[in-house]
């Protein structure tokens, strides 16, 4: 398998985990099919926790986005607030994002829900909420960023960075959505972090040496997505 193929393999299994997801949430809010009483209420509680972890870090922007939502969802499927009608059908929106990043991985597209950008900032804060984020990287001084991605995909191109003297650390967030990163193969990539109901993938070759290769670290927070870190 290449290692373009990799990289479409995990976006094809983001899609295919969003799009059995939304199927499920869908099939219960229509009360045709019962997933349990402590996911189908209480699942927004995973973008409260993460939002306010996110606050107290660089990310402030991603966290109270992570936190609002978290909080609108819980509200609504605890029925202190009511949508109506219209509240039951939100996991369609979790098909149309998963069948969309399944296309895109097969090199078809369902719609355009993304946008490409070349940067070169030291220090990168990229965001894909319901939808899809391309960076390419070209810093010089590159100290790290913060990745997030929830309900779509952030795609991180860092082959043409050289890393800054003080060192280099990527906060990924991957929440019903994906996150991939590619590297130089010198770097020795350093993986911390607990899917829920996920995958945290290190595919690097990690070709540099104990002494001279460059050394990243990567805080990962993944729950039903999923984070690949390739060459």
């Amino acid at each position: 398998m290449t290692k373009q193929n990799e990289g479409f393999s995990q976006r094809r299994w983001v899609g295919v985990l969003l799009i059995v997801i939304g199927v499920l949430f869908l099939m219960d809010t229509l009360d045709i099919l019962h997933i349990g009483s402590f996911l189908a209420d209480w699942w927004s509680v995973i973008l409260i926790v993460v939002g306010f972890m996110k606050l107290k870090g660089r990310d402030k922007t991603g966290g109270a986005v992570l936190f609002i939502l978290g909080i609108v969802f819980l509200s609504a499927t605890l029925n202190i607030i009511n949508w109506g009608s219209i509240f039951r059908f939100w996991p369609l929106i979790l098909i149309a994002i998963g069948v969309s990043m399944f296309l895109k991985a097969k090199g078809r597209t369902l719609w355009s829900i993304g946008r490409s950008e070349a940067t070169s900032e030291d220090f990168i804060r990229a965001s894909a909420i319901f939808g899809g984020a391309d960076r390419d990287v070209t810093s010089q001084n590159f100290k790290g960023g913060d990745i997030m991605a929830l309900f779509g995909g952030v795609d991180l191109d860092l082959r043409r960075v050289k890393i800054s003297p003080e060192g280099c650390n990527l906060s990924l967030t991957a929440l019903f959505g994906g996150v991939e990163v590619i590297v130089p193969p010198d770097w020795r990539i350093s993986v911390s972090g607990t899917p829920i109901f996920g995958a945290i993938e290190n595919k690097t070759s990690g070709t540099g040496d104990e002494k001279n290769g460059t050394k990243v670290f990567c805080q990962c927070t993944v729950a039903f997505g999923g984070v690949e870190i390739r060459n």
